[in-house]
């Protein structure tokens, strides 16, 4: 097995340097993504297609570390986890509906892999480390999904534990209880803005959560179909009616026969196409192999 290090950053700012510092990195990576649509996909190469391995995450992740955490096993960390300790995973993005059901579409760099693929752990000694597994299922998003009231959340999967398998099988409302996901694991947000092209400035204090979780219900549906996983989650009808702003609804396009780690690095295996409702601008490409 390869030796990984872990290395810090260390960063001082000013909190109004900061905040100007975010909205032009944002407004930056929102352009990068606007581009990509009319110059990298039309000349990316078409070749035959090969499996996706975990040399393949290994060798195309970047922006983070590689730890071997005792009990865990290799796991990778990005460099933003380290360096902001208010950072969470499936913040920085948003959400849409296609054909799999509700998907995340991330502005990270590193989103292709870690939101569609492994499980996210917030571990006492590193904070949030991603972890590939062994299953390499693509799905659309792996989060238990909490609704009620006012309040929309979503919490990454954790690990399997020992003696436990997700492959291939259902995944409902008692996977808070199943897989130990506690309230620090979720974001809430007041589902108003549920449609609303970036969550990560609406997403309530984590410390806050409890309350929420009190007055939410698990509505938590992954399913797998024809080797497809399917997130379901909230009804997507309820919550357009509440929503302050259209819901992107999106179809996912399978490219078979296209160079893996090409696209990895280009963030552009598959074409993610705006439905004719839709209306909003932001990233339109998710990893997903044929």
């Amino acid at each position: 097995m390869r030796d990984f290090r872990i290395h810090k950053m260390n960063k001082s700012r000013g909190a109004e340097v900061e905040r100007l510092k975010t909205f032009s990195h944002d407004m930056k990576k929102i352009l990068f993504v606007l581009t990509m649509l009319a110059l990298v996909l039309p000349a990316l190469p078409r070749v035959k297609g090969q499996e996706v391995s975990v040399d393949f995450f290994y060798n195309n992740l970047s922006g983070g570390n590689w730890i071997d955490v005792e009990g865990y096993g290799y796991g990778w960390q990005p460099d933003v986890a380290v360096n902001d300790p208010n950072w969470r995973p499936y913040a920085d993005g948003y959400w849409a509906y296609t054909d799999d059901g509700w998907t995340w579409i991330s502005y990270e760099d590193f989103g292709w892999a870690t939101y569609h693929y492994g499980r996210w752990a917030k571990m006492a000694d590193y904070g949030w480390v991603w972890f590939l597994g062994s299953d390499l299922d693509w799905g659309p998003a792996w989060v238990s999904w909490r609704t009620g009231g006012d309040y929309v959340g979503w919490a990454p999967l954790p690990p399997r534990g020992p003696g436990i398998v997700y492959e291939g099988q259902p995944i409902g409302g008692q996977v808070d209880i199943e897989f130990d996901i506690g309230p620090a694991y979720y974001n809430f947000i007041d589902a108003r803005f549920i449609g609303e092209p970036v969550l990560r400035d609406r997403i309530y204090p984590w410390s806050q959560n409890v309350t929420y979780i009190n007055n939410t219900v698990n509505v938590t549906n992954i399913t797998v179909q024809n080797n497809v996983v399917y997130n379901y989650g909230p009804d997507y009808n309820v919550l357009s009616a509440r929503s302050s702003r259209p819901i992107q609804r999106l179809t996912i396009e399978r490219q078979p026969g296209t160079n893996l780690s090409v696209a990895a690095k280009s963030g552009a295996l598959t074409k993610v196409r705006r439905s004719r409702n839709s209306s909003m601008a932001g990233p339109v490409f998710l990893m997903r192999p044929s």
